[in-house]
């Protein structure tokens, strides 16, 4: 008996004639609602299934899909044996068109790519054109990209030439041909590249004169403008609630105001424009001293809200480091790179494009692309193609659509008959896909415009929500709404999560008290580089103890076929990770310590196992022995066992050619053999199916034996098996041949689409795997580990940042400086980028979350908790303020920033020192919250085995040690440190270099331009004026007037004593040394002149943990030169000269930056000298000022 429908799943299923977007939220039976209309159109319209276009993103789920459409045909036909109409319909659900956008416009292209017609050099896509794999494409790609640059080269215009000199600049091509490669691959997403770029070409050929008027001096104001507003309204807040407390009220509360005034008259000018914004000063004094007794706890809590606003403003400092003329110009500075990398990118483009016509062939995209030509008009309506292909189908049916991109979605508006039967499902909140160019914004624009079914006039589009959970109890929905009501905002992560949004329960659970969510926060104390190592291992430990102590007490839960409780099993259990690659290890010993299985096994999966990796490269040899990889690896498997020496022998015999050639003219028993059996299973490949082959070949080869006898036999026995049951799968969706077989499993490969399959081995253990493959399916019992996993800048690294709608944001680059710093244009881009980053993170925090059906358990692990507990505590509110969300650094911040309003999180308060009473958050589902010692779960010693080994290896079995294969070299991050380090590497100068031989440099910036002598250039750079200064700080006499000519004719002296050129001489400032001469700083040298040593060189042996956090006892050699240092009352002042152009804003900036070397000087002179230093200075030339460390 069929489950009946909820009234919006029913009212989805009857909807008719518009357009309907249903959004379906984790757990809603969205799938089931799709196959229900589809059978509702069957039963009582008299529609086949063959009628629709059924799109799917992934070809696993559309071989899902189809498998579900065939089941419930069964079931009707069951129920009604004597319906001949669904009796038609057991052929054409194969023959129905449920497909991937890709498969669709790949038979799209193939019946109509004589309509697209020739390209400039007269080439032409055929039907029989063939779809490059990634691989092929990315070669294919590389080689175009490296003619296209000759060329560039070779016909170098200026913008090129700053091109090369700033943004592509390194040691060799790739930094430009990562640019290029990039801004390529974001340029798929666009329905018309050539017109985004010309959009492009336009706004940098023409930048207007004011930073406000472009987009990008827009949104940072608008940012500066909404975060000023934040830290006014809690500085406000703040202020008012100290009115409860008289010393705080007088000490704290006027300094709260002030700042919140200030504050708010910025907000106010943001309106009138950059240079407005910019000239507001606001002041973070230090705050008056409260003594603890009078402040109590609620000193605390204020003193970190200040400081979490004075680092908010901080930020403006970096926005408004240049005025608007300032901002423009260094647009306009950039703009000839920008030009001239948009024109680059677009030739390579052209060239690839007529290089895969060349070759009869197209990649993903371009299929795409080419349907968008084929449907779509210049005029933008549809063409006569799209009004055939649309009355083929009596709907389009469109599943995860929030992953869907704009290139897709102008297809399916095209093919739909004037928007009437386009049928949309998918759930905007779990759109996790954006690294794959999914825009989820087009869904929240129909989700926002789109009125609701019951209120949208007759044919007008319409959205529908389910909101209703048939997955998990009410403690898990209770959870996960409480955390994503307070953190999921339109603001911070572009979708308001409200009363619609919010899941309701619709699954029948058996009564239980102990499924309440659980949140556990383990303490480590501030991180070294062993304990680093250690985090991974605690959090592992905990989890594996959490799950052994479930299944001793025989935790409940309920029976998916009896529905009544029994006692949870190992593989009721999954442990989610963001990314389980790094701590997969730690995982897999602290379960197997305790006894439990894990079905995960060192990261590899299904198709990795060496036995089915053995498989699939037989049967491509079959299909094709002229493939020298696939031969070779099954030649040297445990199947057939060449040695090395046989298959150099072999090669010996022509060096040319295929290996099979070679193969053929030996003449030994061992390949003879190999032959015979390869040519008995090629002649048997001609008339079996795939899985009568494979059957064949475990009989021929004794594949079972032979695997089955090795380590782990019993698993990898069922991956054979299972591999068989594939197979079968495959024969059974009206597929056949070895080589589509052979091809459709590389290309799942390829895309990450094979997944691990399910085997009996694989089910019986506690399951490990990342967040976006757990996406679609469902586990009683979830622990979310990991959520100290600090959110990835790696998007954020390139010198220009490529956004869909914004374009393009590059670095300004002073090649004279050899500096580089973020135009306004890069940094409203990575502002935004980053805000779109943080909204997917939620969406995946969302998607984890929503996997439990009964038991979720949340596992945090932090270092130095009780900071940042409290600084947490400073922005905790219900709900939390979108920019609180913002200031998150990772998902375990997000999960306690409304969590620390709970009553239940006392002993999160507790850690925090916030012990006071308050009126908390309480609900009838009330949480678990517990802070546990990191470091009790610690184990004193790691196994050294890496992999447990279940029996030991027959006799028989080859010498072959397969464990050796998967070793990792335990000192891999030693690797990558030098032995030999300068004190100019933590930040410096050149002749801390000259002194360090082969010591490893970061890579500067080249030039194309011509040398000087032959453009008979003699002025000196910025840094060569630099070095001429510290040369004559060198030998300066510190007791010189302190005037221009007594400077002057030290300086000649030096001159005539050749330790200056003449060009050196001439550049020197001598202002500036009159300054320095007149300086506090250099009446101290003076007065203790007995004690002052220049330009001292030292080397020193120190541990490399001074300097990275690697858990090693090596020794690095540190070198460099101190500019000065003087001895003052027994201890050492430690003197660095600096030449940096900069303003006196940007004194506190460069200080930081230099910071590590001074320090590295300082601990030097103390080993050294056996003296304390007691002051680090940094003085500088441009300013006059001295800045004390």
């Amino acid at each position: 008996m069929a489950e009946k429908l909820t009234n919006e799943q029913q009212a989805a299923v009857d909807s008719r004639e518009r357009s309907l977007l249903v959004s379906a939220a984790a757990g809603s039976g969205k799938t089931k609602v799709l196959v229900e209309r589809l059978f509702s159109y069957v039963e009582r319209e008299g529609a086949n299934l063959d009628d629709f276009l059924i799109i799917t993103y992934t070809r696993a789920a559309a071989s899902e899909l189809r498998g579900k459409i065939a089941k419930a045909l069964t079931e009707r036909m069951e129920r009604d044996p004597g319906n001949y109409h669904l009796r038609q319909q057991i052929l054409r659900v194969y023959r129905a068109d449920i497909k991937t956008v890709d498969a669709f416009c790949t038979a799209l292209l193939r019946e109509n790519c004589h309509l697209l017609g020739e390209d400039a050099r007269g080439h032409a896509l055929r039907p029989d054109f063939r779809v490059l794999d990634e691989n092929e494409a990315q070669v294919l790609r590389e080689r175009v990209l490296a003619r296209t640059l000759d060329d560039f080269y070779d016909h170098l215009t200026p913008g090129g030439t700053l091109l090369a000199d700033t943004l592509g600049a390194g040691r060799d091509d790739s930094a430009l041909e990562d640019l290029v490669l990039e801004l390529h691959a974001k340029l798929q997403a666009q329905p018309y590249e050539d017109k985004w770029l010309d959009a492009q070409r336009a706004f940098w050929r023409a930048v207007p004169d004011k930073i406000e008027d472009t987009p990008y001096g827009k949104i940072l104001l608008n940012e500066v403008r909404r975060k000023a507003r934040h830290c006014k309204n809690l500085l406000q807040r703040a202020a008012q609630e100290m009115c409860a407390n008289d010393a705080l009220n007088q000490k704290y509360a006027p300094a709260f105001l002030d700042a919140s005034y200030q504050l708010e008259a910025l907000e106010g000018k943001t309106a009138e424009g950059w240079d407005a914004a910019r000239g507001v000063t606001i002041a973070f004094p230090r705050l008056a001293a409260v003594k603890d007794s009078d402040g109590g706890e609620m000193k605390a809590r204020m003193k970190s809200l200040w400081d979490n606003c004075k680092e908010t403003v901080k930020g403006f400092a970096e926005i408004f480091s240049a005025s608007s003329d300032e901002a423009v110009e260094d647009l306009r500075t950039m703009a000839p790179a920008m030009l001239a990398l948009i024109d680059l990118t677009a030739d390579f483009s052209r060239r690839y494009n007529e290089e895969k016509r060349r070759r009869n062939s197209a990649d993903f995209s371009d299929q795409e692309h080419e349907a968008i030509r084929l449907l779509i008009g210049e005029d933008g309506a549809p063409t006569e193609l799209a009004r055939i292909v649309s009355a083929r189908y009596r709907e389009i049916m469109v599943d995860e659509y929030q992953d869907t991109n704009e290139v897709q979605n102008r297809i399916f508006d095209a093919i739909s008959c004037k928007g009437e039967n386009l049928f949309t499902v998918g759930d905007v909140k779990q759109s996790i896909y954006r690294f794959r160019l999914a825009d989820p914004r087009i869904f929240l624009q129909h989700y926002n415009t789109w009125p609701p079914l019951e209120d949208a006039e007759e044919h007008d589009s319409a959205k529908l929500l389910l909101s209703r959970n048939f997955r998990s109890r009410k403690e898990v929905l209770d959870a996960t709404n409480f955390i994503f009501c307070n953190i999921l905002s339109e603001e911070m992560g572009e979708l308001d999560y409200g009363a619609d949004e919010m899941l309701r329960l619709g699954a029948n659970y058996v009564e239980s008290s102990a499924c309440g969510a659980e949140f556990h926060l383990l303490d480590l104390p501030t991180q070294t580089g062993e304990q680093r190592v250690r985090a991974s291992e605690a959090e592992a430990a905990f989890v594996a103890d959490y799950i052994s102590d479930m299944l001793t007490r025989e935790f409940p839960i309920q029976d998916d076929k009896t529905k009544e409780l029994r006692p949870v099993r190992e593989e009721d259990i999954v442990i989610l990770m963001r990314s389980p690659s790094t701590r997969l290890l730690d995982y897999r010993r602290a379960l197997e310590a305790r006894g439990l299985h894990c079905a995960a096994d060192a990261g590899e999966d299904f198709f990795a196992s060496m036995e089915i990796a053995v498989l699939l490269a037989l049967l491509q040899v079959i299909d094709n022995p002229r493939q020298d990889v696939p031969l070779i690896a099954v030649l040297r498997s445990p199947l057939f066992g060449f040695t090395p020496d046989e298959l150099a022998a072999i090669r010996a015999r022509q060096r040319t050619g295929d290996f099979y050639d070679a193969l053929l003219l030996s003449e030994d028993i061992h390949s003879v053999e190999f032959l015979s059996t390869l040519d008995a299973l090629r002649n048997s490949a001609a008339h079996l199916s795939v899985r009568e082959l494979l059957s064949e070949i475990y009989r021929r080869c004794n594949v079972l034996g032979i695997f089955g006898a090795m380590r782990r036999g019993a698993e990898r026995k069922e991956n054979l098996l299972a591999f068989l049951e594939l197979s079968e799968d495959y024969a059974r969706s009206g597929r056949q041949g070895l080589f589509d077989f052979v091809r459709t499993l590389r290309e799942q490969l390829a895309e990450g689409e094979a997944g691990t399959m399910q085997t009996a081995h694989a089910s019986t253990g506690v399951r490990i795997m990342s967040i976006h493959k757990s996406k679609g399916l469902e586990f009683p019992v979830v622990i979310l580990s990991d959520l100290a996993r600090r959110f990835s800048n790696m998007d954020f690294l390139s010198s220009v940042l490529v956004h869909p709608q914004l374009g393009l944001g590059p670095v300004c680059v002073d090649t004279q400086r050899h500096i580089q710093y973020p135009t306004v244009a890069r940094q409203a881009l990575e502002r935004t980028l980053r805000r779109e980053a943080k909204a997917e993170e939620l969406r995946v925090l969302y998607v984890a979350m929503t996997r439990a059906k009964e038991k979720l358990v949340m596992v945090h692990t932090q270092a130095n908790a009780k900071s940042r507990v409290a600084d947490l505590l400073a922005l905790s509110d219900c709900p939390v303020l979108p920019e609180a969300v913002d200031s998150g650094k990772c998902m375990g911040d997000w999960i306690m920033l409304p969590l620390l309003q709970r009553s239940e999180a006392a002993s999160l308060r507790e850690l925090a020192g916030q012990n006071g009473e308050g009126s908390f958050y309480a609900d009838e589902t009330p949480w678990t919250v517990r802070v546990h010692d990191g470091l009790s779960f610690v184990t004193p010693q790691q196994r050294p085995d890496d992999a447990p080994v279940d029996a030991a290896p027959p006799k028989d079995e080859l010498p072959v040690d397969f464990a050796a294969l998967s070793y990792r070299y335990p000192y891999a991050g030693q690797t990558a440190f030098p032995a030999k380090l300068t004190a100019t590497q933590l930040k410096g100068r050149a002749l801390d270099e000259e002194i360090s031989e082969n010591t490893a440099l970061p890579p500067r910036l080249r030039s194309l331009c011509k040398p000087k002598f032959l453009a008979g250039e003699t002025s000196l750079t910025g840094a060569e004026r630099g070095t001429a200064l510290h040369l004559v700080m060198q030998d300066l006499d510190f007791f010189c007037e302190a005037s221009e000519q007594s400077v002057r004719e030290q300086v000649e002296k030096l001159r005539a004593q050749r330790k200056l050129t003449d060009e050196q001489a001439s550049a020197v400032d001598v202002r500036a040394i009159v300054r320095f001469l007149r300086s506090d700083l250099a009446a101290r040298i003076r007065k203790n002149a007995q004690t002052v040593r220049r330009e001292y060189r030292f080397s020193l042996l120190r541990p490399v943990r001074d300097f990275a956090t690697l858990d090693a006892d090596d020794a690095v050699l540190l070198q460099g030169v101190v500019d000065c240092f003087f001895e003052e009352d027994g201890e050492l002042v430690v003197v660095d000269f600096k030449t940096d152009r900069i303003g006196r804003t940007q004194i506190e900036e460069r200080a930081e930056y230099y910071r590590p070397q001074l320090e590295a000087y300082s601990m030097a002179l103390m080993r050294v000298m056996g003296k304390k230093v007691r002051e680090k200075v940094l003085y500088f030339f441009s300013v006059g000022e001295e800045k004390v460390l």
